[in-house]
């Protein structure tokens, strides 16, 4: 499974690459199942975000950015409880929570966490194919000087 070698920090950015449907629908489905409970109410609001200028190292604040957290306690088939949690830039609570669950059900190796593994590896896949994407991008974009130093020699 995909969640046995990501690393769990990764998870949420994976499950939000993940079809937003599919993510949701899944969890709706795991939070019953689960008996899943909020621990604190899902907040949504604005972060400020900071940056340290590089010479004097001065921090100073660049924008604003919405920012959703979400925690709540899943039942395991034991009887027990246990936790998950999501923190994403986003304003949406329902995306939050269902992300929250997710992440309850992988890291505790719940019933469901085979559904949400292929919607993590369906989504680190389209992370992937980006960041291929940006690579080419990239790799097109940079200055061959090689020719320039030829040129200087006639």
């Amino acid at each position: 499974m995909l969640c046995e070698v990501l690393p769990r920090s990764q998870w949420i950015r994976a499950l939000c690459a993940a079809d937003e449907r599919r993510v949701l629908d899944l969890a709706e489905r795991l939070s019953r199942d689960l008996d899943a409970q909020p621990t604190s109410n899902p907040c949504a609001g604005l972060q400020l975000l900071r940056l340290r200028e590089s010479v004097t190292l001065d921090t100073f604040y660049i924008g604003e950015i919405a920012v959703t957290s979400a925690s709540v306690q899943l039942r395991t088939p034991g009887g027990n409880r246990v936790e998950g949690g999501a923190i994403v830039m986003d304003d949406r609570i329902e995306l939050a929570s269902a992300l929250a669950v997710l992440d309850g059900v992988l890291a505790f190796n719940l019933p469901g966490a085979k559904e949400a593994d292929r919607l993590l590896q369906e989504g680190q896949e389209a992370l992937d194919r980006k960041d291929r994407i940006r690579a080419a991008m990239l790799s097109r974009t940079k200055a061959g000087f090689s020719l320039m130093a030829e040129a200087g020699n006639d």
